[in-house]
Protein backbone atom coordinates (compact mmCIF):
# COMPACT_ATOMS: atom_id res chain seq x y z
CA UNK A 1 0.00 0.00 0.00
CA UNK A 2 1.42 3.37 -1.01
CA UNK A 3 1.66 6.09 1.62
CA UNK A 4 1.30 9.70 0.49
CA UNK A 5 2.79 12.69 2.24
CA UNK A 6 1.82 16.20 1.19
CA UNK A 7 4.34 19.02 1.50
CA UNK A 8 2.70 22.44 1.20
CA UNK A 9 4.78 25.26 -0.26
CA UNK A 10 3.28 28.71 -0.58
CA UNK A 11 4.57 32.20 -1.32
CA UNK A 12 2.84 35.50 -1.80
CA UNK A 13 4.98 37.12 -4.43
CA UNK A 14 3.38 40.42 -5.36
CA UNK A 15 5.45 42.43 -7.79
CA UNK A 16 3.10 45.17 -8.95
CA UNK A 17 3.77 48.89 -8.85
CA UNK A 18 3.76 51.04 -5.73
CA UNK A 19 -0.04 51.20 -5.52
CA UNK A 20 -0.43 47.46 -4.86
CA UNK A 21 0.10 45.77 -1.53
CA UNK A 22 3.13 43.58 -1.56
CA UNK A 23 3.85 40.52 0.56
CA UNK A 24 7.12 38.85 -0.28
CA UNK A 25 7.89 35.54 1.37
CA UNK A 26 5.87 32.90 3.22
CA UNK A 27 3.68 33.09 6.28
CA UNK A 28 6.61 31.97 8.41
CA UNK A 29 8.92 34.70 7.15
CA UNK A 30 7.80 37.64 5.00
CA UNK A 31 8.10 41.35 4.29
CA UNK A 32 5.04 43.51 3.70
CA UNK A 33 5.02 46.92 2.02
CA UNK A 34 2.69 49.58 3.42
CA UNK A 35 0.54 50.86 0.56
CA UNK A 36 -2.30 52.35 2.62
CA UNK A 37 -1.43 55.95 1.75
CA UNK A 38 -0.65 56.79 5.40
CA UNK A 39 1.49 55.61 8.30
CA UNK A 40 0.38 52.18 9.48
CA UNK A 41 0.48 51.71 13.24
CA UNK A 42 0.01 47.95 13.16
CA UNK A 43 -0.45 44.75 11.21
CA UNK A 44 -2.80 41.82 11.77
CA UNK A 45 -2.96 38.22 10.58
CA UNK A 46 -6.11 36.14 10.96
CA UNK A 47 -5.73 32.37 10.61
CA UNK A 48 -8.89 30.29 10.43
CA UNK A 49 -9.36 26.80 11.90
CA UNK A 50 -6.47 26.91 14.37
CA UNK A 51 -6.20 27.51 18.11
CA UNK A 52 -3.60 29.52 19.99
CA UNK A 53 -1.62 26.43 21.01
CA UNK A 54 -1.10 25.67 17.29
CA UNK A 55 1.06 28.81 16.99
CA UNK A 56 4.63 28.07 18.03
CA UNK A 57 6.34 31.32 17.02
CA UNK A 58 5.35 34.88 16.12
CA UNK A 59 8.26 37.08 15.01
CA UNK A 60 10.32 38.39 16.78
CA UNK A 61 9.76 35.90 19.62
CA UNK A 62 12.74 33.96 18.26
CA UNK A 63 14.97 36.98 19.03
CA UNK A 64 14.52 37.10 22.79
CA UNK A 65 17.97 38.63 23.32
CA UNK A 66 17.29 41.34 20.70
CA UNK A 67 13.56 42.06 20.94
CA UNK A 68 13.97 45.46 19.27
CA UNK A 69 14.63 44.01 15.80
CA UNK A 70 11.27 45.34 14.63
CA UNK A 71 9.15 48.31 15.67
CA UNK A 72 6.32 46.55 17.45
CA UNK A 73 7.97 43.72 19.36
CA UNK A 74 6.21 40.43 20.10
CA UNK A 75 2.56 40.55 18.96
CA UNK A 76 -0.65 39.90 20.88
CA UNK A 77 -2.41 36.64 20.03
CA UNK A 78 -6.08 35.88 20.77
CA UNK A 79 -8.64 33.33 19.64
CA UNK A 80 -11.76 34.62 17.87
CA UNK A 81 -15.13 33.14 16.96
CA UNK A 82 -17.05 34.64 14.04
CA UNK A 83 -19.48 31.74 13.61
CA UNK A 84 -22.44 33.86 14.75
CA UNK A 85 -21.92 36.21 11.79
CA UNK A 86 -21.31 33.49 9.22
CA UNK A 87 -17.55 33.27 9.73
CA UNK A 88 -15.23 30.73 11.32
CA UNK A 89 -13.12 30.32 14.42
CA UNK A 90 -9.42 31.06 14.41
CA UNK A 91 -6.53 33.03 15.86
CA UNK A 92 -5.81 36.73 15.43
CA UNK A 93 -2.17 37.88 15.72
CA UNK A 94 -1.64 41.62 16.07
CA UNK A 95 1.53 43.72 15.96
CA UNK A 96 0.61 47.28 16.97
CA UNK A 97 1.68 50.52 18.55
CA UNK A 98 -0.08 51.69 21.73
CA UNK A 99 -2.07 54.91 22.20
CA UNK A 100 -0.72 57.08 25.06
CA UNK A 101 -3.58 59.58 25.00
CA UNK A 102 -2.07 61.89 22.42
CA UNK A 103 -0.08 59.76 19.97
CA UNK A 104 0.78 56.21 18.90
CA UNK A 105 3.91 54.74 20.44
CA UNK A 106 5.48 51.55 19.09
CA UNK A 107 7.37 49.55 21.72
CA UNK A 108 10.70 49.85 19.90
CA UNK A 109 9.80 52.71 17.59
CA UNK A 110 12.47 55.01 19.00
CA UNK A 111 15.28 52.49 18.84
CA UNK A 112 18.11 54.09 16.85
CA UNK A 113 20.20 51.69 14.76
CA UNK A 114 23.91 52.51 14.69
CA UNK A 115 24.49 55.59 12.59
CA UNK A 116 20.80 56.18 11.86
CA UNK A 117 17.77 57.92 13.25
CA UNK A 118 14.80 56.38 15.10
CA UNK A 119 12.69 53.76 13.37
CA UNK A 120 9.57 55.83 13.97
CA UNK A 121 6.41 54.75 15.72
CA UNK A 122 4.77 53.25 12.67
CA UNK A 123 5.46 51.96 9.19
CA UNK A 124 5.71 54.92 6.85
CA UNK A 125 3.90 55.04 3.52
CA UNK A 126 6.57 55.30 0.82
CA UNK A 127 5.32 55.90 -2.72
CA UNK A 128 8.24 54.07 -4.33
CA UNK A 129 9.59 51.55 -1.82
CA UNK A 130 12.84 49.74 -2.42
CA UNK A 131 12.72 46.14 -3.61
CA UNK A 132 12.91 43.41 -1.00
CA UNK A 133 13.57 39.68 -1.25
CA UNK A 134 11.38 38.73 1.72
CA UNK A 135 13.77 38.94 4.66
CA UNK A 136 14.98 42.52 4.75
CA UNK A 137 12.35 44.81 6.33
CA UNK A 138 13.72 44.72 9.85
CA UNK A 139 16.66 46.15 11.75
CA UNK A 140 19.13 43.35 11.06
CA UNK A 141 18.05 43.20 7.43
CA UNK A 142 18.19 46.89 6.47
CA UNK A 143 20.10 48.65 9.23
CA UNK A 144 19.79 52.41 8.92
CA UNK A 145 17.54 52.03 5.87
CA UNK A 146 14.88 50.31 7.99
CA UNK A 147 13.54 53.56 9.47
CA UNK A 148 12.24 54.95 6.18
CA UNK A 149 11.80 51.74 4.22
CA UNK A 150 7.99 51.75 4.16
CA UNK A 151 7.86 48.04 4.98
CA UNK A 152 7.95 45.68 7.95
CA UNK A 153 8.82 42.05 8.63
CA UNK A 154 6.48 39.46 10.15
CA UNK A 155 6.26 35.71 10.54
CA UNK A 156 4.19 32.97 12.17
CA UNK A 157 4.99 29.26 12.62
CA UNK A 158 2.64 26.33 13.25
CA UNK A 159 2.99 23.17 15.27
CA UNK A 160 3.06 19.84 13.37
CA UNK A 161 -0.60 19.02 14.03
CA UNK A 162 -2.08 22.35 12.90
CA UNK A 163 -4.38 22.30 9.87
CA UNK A 164 -4.84 26.01 9.07
CA UNK A 165 -7.59 27.39 6.89
CA UNK A 166 -7.69 30.77 5.16
CA UNK A 167 -5.02 33.28 6.17
CA UNK A 168 -5.90 37.00 5.94
CA UNK A 169 -3.54 39.96 6.25
CA UNK A 170 -4.44 43.55 7.19
CA UNK A 171 -2.55 46.76 7.81
CA UNK A 172 -3.94 48.68 10.80
CA UNK A 173 -4.31 52.46 10.62
CA UNK A 174 -5.69 55.06 13.05
CA UNK A 175 -9.47 55.44 13.01
CA UNK A 176 -10.07 59.09 12.10
CA UNK A 177 -13.46 59.02 13.80
CA UNK A 178 -12.22 57.49 17.05
CA UNK A 179 -8.79 58.65 18.32
CA UNK A 180 -6.85 55.87 20.00
CA UNK A 181 -8.45 53.12 17.91
CA UNK A 182 -6.89 51.16 15.05
CA UNK A 183 -8.94 49.81 12.14
CA UNK A 184 -8.15 47.59 9.18
CA UNK A 185 -6.94 49.72 6.28
CA UNK A 186 -9.68 50.13 3.69
CA UNK A 187 -7.82 52.01 0.98
CA UNK A 188 -5.03 50.76 -1.22
CA UNK A 189 -2.65 53.47 -2.42
CA UNK A 190 -4.62 56.61 -1.56
CA UNK A 191 -8.17 57.86 -1.24
CA UNK A 192 -8.07 58.65 -4.97
CA UNK A 193 -8.19 54.93 -5.79
CA UNK A 194 -11.15 52.53 -5.56
CA UNK A 195 -11.82 50.97 -2.17
CA UNK A 196 -10.09 47.64 -2.74
CA UNK A 197 -9.30 45.51 0.29
CA UNK A 198 -5.51 45.82 0.22
CA UNK A 199 -4.17 42.29 0.65
CA UNK A 200 -5.49 39.08 -0.85
CA UNK A 201 -6.12 36.22 1.57
CA UNK A 202 -3.86 33.22 1.16
CA UNK A 203 -5.81 30.33 -0.45
CA UNK A 204 -6.48 27.39 1.84
CA UNK A 205 -5.22 23.95 0.79
CA UNK A 206 -6.31 20.52 2.01
CA UNK A 207 -4.60 17.29 0.97
CA UNK A 208 -7.07 14.43 0.39
CA UNK A 209 -5.41 10.98 0.25
CA UNK A 210 -6.97 8.50 -2.20
CA UNK A 211 -9.95 6.64 -0.78
CA UNK A 212 -9.75 3.98 -3.51
CA UNK A 213 -6.56 2.04 -4.15
CA UNK A 214 -5.03 3.09 -7.45
CA UNK A 215 -6.74 6.47 -7.56
CA UNK A 216 -4.59 9.65 -7.34
CA UNK A 217 -4.63 11.90 -4.27
CA UNK A 218 -6.49 15.19 -4.58
CA UNK A 219 -5.46 18.68 -3.52
CA UNK A 220 -8.49 20.75 -2.51
CA UNK A 221 -7.78 24.50 -2.90
CA UNK A 222 -10.10 27.38 -1.99
CA UNK A 223 -9.53 31.05 -2.81
CA UNK A 224 -12.03 33.35 -1.11
CA UNK A 225 -13.49 36.77 -1.77
CA UNK A 226 -12.45 39.63 0.52
CA UNK A 227 -14.34 39.86 3.78
CA UNK A 228 -16.95 42.59 4.08
CA UNK A 229 -15.77 45.26 6.55
CA UNK A 230 -19.21 45.06 8.19
CA UNK A 231 -20.63 41.50 8.09
CA UNK A 232 -24.13 42.91 8.74
CA UNK A 233 -23.96 45.27 5.74
CA UNK A 234 -26.98 44.59 3.48
CA UNK A 235 -24.88 45.30 0.39
CA UNK A 236 -22.42 43.06 -1.44
CA UNK A 237 -18.71 43.47 -0.81
CA UNK A 238 -16.02 44.51 -3.28
CA UNK A 239 -15.69 42.24 -6.30
CA UNK A 240 -12.34 40.86 -7.35
CA UNK A 241 -11.21 38.85 -10.35
CA UNK A 242 -8.98 35.86 -9.72
CA UNK A 243 -7.08 34.29 -12.60
CA UNK A 244 -5.85 30.82 -11.68
CA UNK A 245 -3.03 28.94 -13.38
CA UNK A 246 -2.98 25.21 -12.54
CA UNK A 247 -0.15 22.92 -13.62
CA UNK A 248 1.16 19.48 -12.72
CA UNK A 249 4.91 18.99 -12.67
CA UNK A 250 7.26 16.00 -12.62
CA UNK A 251 9.70 17.75 -10.32
CA UNK A 252 8.84 19.05 -6.87
CA UNK A 253 8.96 22.89 -6.83
CA UNK A 254 10.67 24.63 -3.93
CA UNK A 255 10.05 27.87 -2.10
CA UNK A 256 12.76 29.79 -3.98
CA UNK A 257 11.01 29.09 -7.28
CA UNK A 258 7.68 30.31 -5.95
CA UNK A 259 9.13 33.49 -4.47
CA UNK A 260 10.89 34.23 -7.76
CA UNK A 261 7.58 33.77 -9.65
CA UNK A 262 9.10 30.85 -11.57
CA UNK A 263 5.84 28.94 -11.85
CA UNK A 264 4.37 27.48 -15.08
CA UNK A 265 2.08 29.94 -16.86
CA UNK A 266 2.25 28.50 -20.37
CA UNK A 267 1.93 24.87 -21.50
CA UNK A 268 5.30 23.24 -22.10
CA UNK A 269 6.50 19.75 -22.89
CA UNK A 270 5.25 17.51 -20.11
CA UNK A 271 3.73 20.43 -18.15
CA UNK A 272 0.06 21.09 -18.95
CA UNK A 273 -1.34 24.41 -17.73
CA UNK A 274 -5.02 25.19 -17.20
CA UNK A 275 -6.17 28.82 -16.89
CA UNK A 276 -9.50 29.78 -15.34
CA UNK A 277 -11.20 33.03 -14.33
CA UNK A 278 -13.58 33.61 -11.42
CA UNK A 279 -15.24 36.74 -10.10
CA UNK A 280 -15.31 36.58 -6.32
CA UNK A 281 -17.64 38.75 -4.28
CA UNK A 282 -18.93 38.19 -0.78
CA UNK A 283 -22.73 38.42 -0.52
CA UNK A 284 -24.61 40.12 2.33
CA UNK A 285 -25.17 38.10 5.48
CA UNK A 286 -27.39 35.15 4.66
CA UNK A 287 -27.03 35.69 0.91
CA UNK A 288 -25.74 33.32 -1.75
CA UNK A 289 -23.03 34.28 -4.19
CA UNK A 290 -19.73 33.36 -5.85
CA UNK A 291 -17.50 34.03 -2.87
CA UNK A 292 -15.09 31.12 -3.44
CA UNK A 293 -13.03 29.64 -6.25
CA UNK A 294 -12.83 25.92 -5.46
CA UNK A 295 -10.51 23.47 -7.25
CA UNK A 296 -10.02 19.76 -6.67
CA UNK A 297 -6.84 18.76 -8.48
CA UNK A 298 -5.89 15.06 -8.72
CA UNK A 299 -2.12 14.53 -8.82
CA UNK A 300 -1.65 11.47 -11.02
CA UNK A 301 1.67 9.87 -10.12
CA UNK A 302 0.95 7.23 -12.76
CA UNK A 303 1.74 9.95 -15.32
CA UNK A 304 4.87 10.95 -13.47
CA UNK A 305 3.39 14.01 -11.75
CA UNK A 306 4.58 14.68 -8.21
CA UNK A 307 3.15 18.16 -7.55
CA UNK A 308 0.36 20.57 -8.35
CA UNK A 309 1.42 24.21 -8.75
CA UNK A 310 -1.10 27.04 -8.67
CA UNK A 311 -0.78 30.76 -9.20
CA UNK A 312 -3.64 33.03 -8.16
CA UNK A 313 -3.55 36.49 -9.73
CA UNK A 314 -5.94 39.09 -8.32
CA UNK A 315 -7.35 42.06 -10.22
CA UNK A 316 -9.86 44.73 -9.36
CA UNK A 317 -13.34 44.61 -10.90
CA UNK A 318 -14.10 47.82 -12.79
CA UNK A 319 -17.30 46.68 -14.45
CA UNK A 320 -20.90 47.48 -13.59
CA UNK A 321 -22.33 47.22 -10.07
CA UNK A 322 -26.02 47.14 -9.23
CA UNK A 323 -26.70 50.69 -7.91
CA UNK A 324 -28.83 49.41 -5.04
CA UNK A 325 -27.21 46.17 -3.88
CA UNK A 326 -23.61 46.69 -5.09
CA UNK A 327 -23.68 43.25 -6.71
CA UNK A 328 -21.29 42.97 -9.66
CA UNK A 329 -22.89 42.44 -13.07
CA UNK A 330 -20.73 40.83 -15.74
CA UNK A 331 -21.08 41.50 -19.45
CA UNK A 332 -22.40 38.00 -20.34
CA UNK A 333 -25.23 38.45 -17.84
CA UNK A 334 -26.18 42.05 -18.61
CA UNK A 335 -28.36 43.83 -17.84
CA UNK A 336 -29.73 42.01 -14.79
CA UNK A 337 -27.85 38.74 -14.56
CA UNK A 338 -26.56 36.95 -11.54
CA UNK A 339 -24.27 34.43 -13.20
CA UNK A 340 -20.86 33.14 -12.10
CA UNK A 341 -18.91 35.42 -14.47
CA UNK A 342 -16.62 32.57 -15.48
CA UNK A 343 -15.82 33.90 -18.96
CA UNK A 344 -13.34 36.35 -17.50
CA UNK A 345 -13.22 40.14 -17.88
CA UNK A 346 -14.23 41.69 -21.19
CA UNK A 347 -14.42 45.14 -22.73
CA UNK A 348 -17.81 46.26 -24.01
CA UNK A 349 -20.21 49.17 -24.44
CA UNK A 350 -22.75 49.46 -21.64
CA UNK A 351 -26.07 51.22 -22.10
CA UNK A 352 -27.62 52.37 -18.84
CA UNK A 353 -31.20 51.00 -18.76
CA UNK A 354 -32.50 54.14 -17.01
CA UNK A 355 -30.71 57.04 -18.66
CA UNK A 356 -30.02 55.39 -22.00
CA UNK A 357 -26.45 56.75 -21.92
CA UNK A 358 -23.66 54.48 -23.16
CA UNK A 359 -20.17 54.10 -21.79
CA UNK A 360 -17.09 52.01 -22.50
CA UNK A 361 -16.52 49.38 -19.84
CA UNK A 362 -13.28 47.55 -19.08
CA UNK A 363 -14.07 44.91 -16.49
CA UNK A 364 -10.50 44.12 -15.44
CA UNK A 365 -8.99 46.66 -13.08
CA UNK A 366 -5.45 46.99 -11.86
CA UNK A 367 -3.32 44.08 -10.72
CA UNK A 368 -3.66 43.64 -6.96
CA UNK A 369 -1.18 40.84 -6.34
CA UNK A 370 -0.67 37.11 -6.53
CA UNK A 371 -0.19 33.97 -4.47
CA UNK A 372 1.99 31.11 -5.70
CA UNK A 373 1.18 27.75 -4.13
CA UNK A 374 2.45 24.21 -4.57
CA UNK A 375 1.73 20.87 -2.97
CA UNK A 376 4.46 18.24 -3.40
CA UNK A 377 3.30 14.63 -3.16
CA UNK A 378 5.84 12.17 -1.80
Amino acid sequence: MRTYIAVFVTAAAIMAGPASSQIIGTLGNFDCVNDTGETAEGFEIEIEDVITSDITRAFPSNFSTQPYVNRFGIPDMVAYDDTLVGGRKGVRITWAAKWNGTSWVAKYGDYAPAGGGPAGHGVLFVAKPAATQGDQCWLLGQGIGYAKSGCEHFGVSYGPTAVPGKVSYHWLVPDKQSPGTLVKAAWSGSTATPNYPPIAAQPAAVFVPPVVVGKPPVVHMVAEAPENPDPADPQWGEARWVKTYTSFTKEAPNLDLLQANLVPRKPAKGVPVKITWDLLQRPPAGGVGEKEAVDDDPVDKGKGFVAVVKRYEYYGFTGVYDPETHEAICAPELPHGNGPCTRGPVNYTYVDPVSGLSSKIKERGRFLGAHNDAVNIE
